[in-house]
């Protein structure tokens, strides 16, 4: 064999090995692609430690908090909805276990806070009788003001639900101590949560 053939040989061998690692990449790639489809994506914390916070027994969302939900948590939604084929956004909220003052105006929560999230209200005129009412009516708050953000011909979300777990929950996730009165930045929070439609089929 002489140099210039050797040379041929050399470089054909180049070329196939050249496409054999493109091809390799291309279905590692792929594989990723689909892992990270199945994968949990991150949870998103909206705690009064990090600057998202409620006045004491409100449920409404002040100027500063509707302003980093729309420039930091509406992009992040729609990031990992997209990364993850996510169409449900799930919004839970959470309290302290500060005593909660009963409601004595004989109201209906469950009908108000129903009437609220599909045709509007002013959320504060709904009156909480405990934390877990409180949860739900900061989550349904927040559901309110990111429906129309979220749910547009473009996203992938078509499902945005409110939860609570109001005292109930700690901040690492274990059920909460109930002797802890004067409250903490973690556990009053928003939690949102990401999943998949077809996962519950």
């Amino acid at each position: 064999m002489n140099r210039r053939e050797n040379t041929t040989m050399q470089s054909e061998i180049f070329i196939v090995l050249m496409i054999v690692m493109i091809l390799l990449f291309i279905i590692t790639s792929l594989y990723l692609a689909q892992l990270k489809e199945h994968q949990q994506p991150p949870l998103i914390v909206l705690d009064e430690a990090h600057g998202y916070s409620f006045h004491s027994s409100s449920a409404s969302l002040n100027p500063k908090f509707q302003n980093q939900l729309t420039s930091l948590v509406v992009n992040k939604i729609e990031t990992f909805a997209k990364e993850h084929k996510c169409d449900i956004v799930e919004i839970y909220g959470y309290t302290d276990t500060q005593p909660f003052s009963k409601n004595s105006t004989g109201s209906d929560f469950d009908q108000e806070l129903h009437e609220c999230l599909t045709i509007g209200c002013n959320i504060d005129n709904i009156q909480a009788s405990s934390n877990l009412e409180l949860g739900m009516k900061r989550a349904v708050s927040v559901v309110r003001f990111l429906k129309p953000k979220l749910l547009h011909t473009n996203s992938i979300i078509r499902i945005i639900r409110p939860y609570s777990a109001g005292q109930f929950i700690d901040e690492k996730g274990g059920i909460s101590p109930l002797n802890n009165a004067k409250g903490d930045k973690r556990r009053r929070r928003i939690e949102i949560r990401l999943s998949r439609s077809w996962d519950l089929i």
